[in-house]
């Protein structure tokens, strides 16, 4: 019987900046990789006084394939979801994520509004399983 062997991947996740937008990658993924559990902890709360911070995890394909907006509290430290994607994707179905072409997971932050604030951190938690050689 072959097993599926998973690999622990896991990176802390700071924006560059509280009050950009920014797209930053991650986590690399060849093709054959098949992506499974994906779990995100707020390790350091954000914080601003205009509109929140929002954390999603996707990828070149699908910019909340795996967190959308509004599954983490991003501004409560210690706060911790098991990832479930985005409405009428297929992780959310499925519940893994099989890539056919290199890439990457990627953090889609979209910033306070205000000027003041303070970027807090993501610990992010992925399990991954090559398939395909």
């Amino acid at each position: 019987m072959a097993w599926l062997n998973w690999e622990k991947r896991t990176v802390l996740y700071t924006p560059s900046t509280y009050t950009a937008n920014v797209v930053d990658g991650v986590l690399n993924v060849a093709a054959g990789d098949i992506v499974g559990l994906i779990l995100v902890r707020t390790v350091v709360a954000f914080n601003g006084t205009n509109s929140n911070a929002v954390f999603e995890l996707g990828d070149s394909g699908d910019v909340d394939r795996f967190v959308d907006g509004g599954e983490l509290d991003e501004h409560t430290a210690g706060n911790f979801v098991r990832a479930i994607g985005a409405t009428g994707g297929g992780y959310i179905l499925y519940r893994t994520h099989l890539y056919t072409a290199a890439d990457t997971i990627d953090v889609n932050f979209t910033a306070d509004t205000g000027a003041n604030g303070t970027a807090g951190r993501v610990e992010i938690t992925a399990y991954i399983a090559k398939v395909r050689p």
